[in-house]
Order: structure tokens, then sequence, then C-alpha cells
């Protein structure tokens, strides 16, 4: 699984570093050595980046080919891209 954390570090201050969101991207378990099928999911803003704000797939991923930006952008341009044209 991949989580990727989001946090505002206020002028580059760590100590008020404050959580934006958190997404994990897992494997389903239905592909291959070479093609990944993932499912991913969006938590929601602070102070509930616990709760789901959103869900969807990546599929026939390519994953000796491309990278984790790759997959991290197909995670974000399936779910969230019709929203902001």
């Amino acid at each position: 699984m991949i989580r990727i954390t989001v946090e505002l570090l206020p002028l580059g201050d760590e100590l008020g570093k404050r959580m934006l969101g958190v997404a994990t991207i897992a494997n389903d378990g239905d592909g291959s050595e070479k093609i990944g099928h993932y499912t991913v999911k969006l938590g929601k803003m602070a102070p509930k980046e616990t709760e789901i704000w959103r869900t969807g797939a990546v599929q026939n991923f390519p994953r000796q080919k491309r990278g984790c930006w790759d997959l991290i952008y197909l995670a974000l341009r399936n779910i969230v891209s019709h929203r902001n044209p």
C-alpha cells in the first residue's frame, strides 16, 4: 500500500504543520507481475482526515514501466479531474 500525506507547513515551519489530507493506493490482488490494479481512497481534509472523501481505481497500470508518481497522477486524474477541468 502507498500512503500519501499532504501537510501544510506555514512559512516552512515544522512546528506549525497541519495535515490537509491522506490518500491510500492499494493493490487489489487481481493484477500480474507486469500489470497492476489498484483501489484508491482519498481522505477528507483535517480534522476529518480519517473519513473517506472519494474512492476510485487505477486499472492496467504497467508497474514495471512506470513509477509511483505516474500511479499517483492516474489515481488523482481518475477520481477528481472531472471536478477541475
